[in-house]
């Protein structure tokens, strides 16, 4: 229904447009686009690259997931992701759009600010230093923007965290509305604690290399922040076309063509986890009335994949192909937030008992997943916290949360290292695991000059340069 929402209110605004120019105005395209057609839009296509770039990428690169049939980025040959980079920035111009509209509502504005806090921070967590400041100038005639620094990108002004707590002040202090909203039908005090949560998930990210633990604890004093599943960021699937999870209609060696990994297999079967059961099926080969649920190896040639019977290897779940709506788009969780916080206190940013909010963590995942957590699951010998290896524990099952939530694990596994990831053995990255895309080819054809800068400034335009948070 998204998208058809979209279809419908766009051709609404197309033919409703009047005021043209006939010598020198495009007859058929609007002078603009009412903000609320623009903000159905980009959460429409922002919650569909999340979704899908957790299922392609996202997954194989976090190691829920392993590829059959050699999707490069499973054996670490990431490319450039073009395709990603020119959506990214596209729906950031139309946020731009959105703010730009004769409306003048400040609400519109600070929603449009949240959003593009969030898709910058995925094209510099995907790519370092990248075009943001001067990148929305292109009807000011900038063609060429300058590559920001990653740190500015989060921490000047106008940047991520500033954009955020900015949109925070300003929808607590208006009596403006929205419509067009696809995600929280309206509701500003739901994109209030989404914008904290967001502050949280980004300072967090940073924490290494910035102080962060007073704004941080500012945030959870202030309380107003995701406080159940009711508040997180999805935009669900729908069982009507053209709204359906697309691997739904996709054919079938798309979904057949991925599996469960044997990273997966080793993390969830000693939890006795039921989210396996959820995540993956059971094996073809299962016999005896016994669900047996195994994994592969991640990044495999031909030849090493042959040695394995498919028979003796887990699809993935039946959500993910059997039901067009089973699929629910996430920007942020409520799980993600409080696994968040967990790792905050064990690390002594902010106040609070650890354990609380690790086990409200682990309980969000299931509630999202309308799963029920099983009796004596929290006190299991490998899942409570001890206090010798909690922050691994908090980060694993942050990742066994994460799954198909974008490229969240991905970020960080970068940044923490945990789960511990096995190196594929027949990687294409020299036994290096990767921490970038390589910049689009484009780049370098039309911005060559701060291209170059950038590439020298990051140490090389390879898959193995970090980025600031990761140092």
């Amino acid at each position: 229904m998204r998208n058809l929402i979209i279809i419908v209110l766009v051709a609404s605004a197309l033919f409703s447009c009047k005021k043209f120019d006939k010598a020198n105005i495009n007859q058929n395209a609007p002078e603009e686009v009412n903000p609320q057609f623009l903000l159905s839009n980009v959460l429409a296509e922002g919650a569909d690259n999340q979704a899908y770039w957790g299922w392609h990428a996202g997954n194989l690169l976090s190691q829920h997931a392993a590829n059959l049939e050699f999707l490069p980025v499973d054996r670490y040959n990431l490319g450039s992701n073009e395709g990603l980079w020119t959506e990214t920035y596209r729906l950031m111009k139309d946020l731009q759009d959105v703010k730009n509209s004769e409306e003048g509502n400040r609400a519109y504005d600070a929603v449009a600010d949240i959003l593009t806090a969030h898709q910058a921070s995925l094209v510099t967590d995907l790519w370092t230093n990248v075009p943001f400041y001067e990148s929305l100038e292109a009807e000011e005639g900038n063609f060429t923007p300058i590559f920001d620094e990653q740190e500015a990108i989060y921490t000047g002004e106008g940047g991520i965290l500033d954009l955020l707590s900015a949109a925070v002040e300003t929808l607590e202090n208006t009596q403006e509305t929205i419509e067009g909203d696809l995600m929280y039908q309206g509701n500003l005090n739901k994109w209030i604690k989404f914008a904290n949560s967001l502050r949280v998930r980004y300072l967090v990210r940073i924490s290494d290399q910035v102080n962060v633990s007073t704004e941080l604890q500012q945030i959870i004093d202030d309380g107003n922040i995701f406080q159940d599943v009711n508040d997180e960021a999805v935009v669900p699937y729908l069982s009507a076309s053209p709204n359906q999870w697309v691997i739904f209609t996709e054919r079938e060696g798309r979904y057949v063509d991925v599996r469960m990994s044997k990273t997966a297999e080793d993390i969830l079967t000693p939890l006795n986890d039921p989210r396996m059961e959820h995540y993956y099926k059971p094996t073809a080969n299962s016999s005896g009335g016994t669900e047996v649920y195994l994994g592969i190896p991640n990044g495999l040639s031909r030849e090493s994949q042959n040695s394995y019977d498919l028979g003796d290897v887990s699809l993935m779940g039946s959500y993910l192909r059997d039901e067009p709506d089973g699929v629910k788009a996430a920007f942020m969780t409520y799980a993600e937030l409080q696994f968040c916080l967990a790792e905050a206190a064990q690390k002594g940013l902010i106040s609070g008992n650890v354990s609380t909010y690790y086990e409200a963590g682990i309980q969000g995942s299931f509630d999202h997943l309308g799963l029920t957590l099983p009796a004596g699951y929290l006190s299991q010998p490998n899942v409570i916290l001890d206090g010798s290896n909690d922050l691994e524990r908090i980060v694993t099952q942050k990742w066994i949360a994460s799954f198909m939530n974008g490229y969240e694990a991905w970020f960080d596994f970068r940044r923490t290292g945990y789960p511990d990831l096995p190196l594929p053995q027949d990687n294409l990255n020299n036994d290096v695991f990767p921490v970038r895309y390589a910049y689009p080819s484009t780049e370098q054809a039309v911005n060559g000059s701060n291209y170059s800068d950038a590439v020298n400034a990051i140490g090389g335009d390879d898959y193995n340069s970090p980025g600031w948070w990761e140092n």
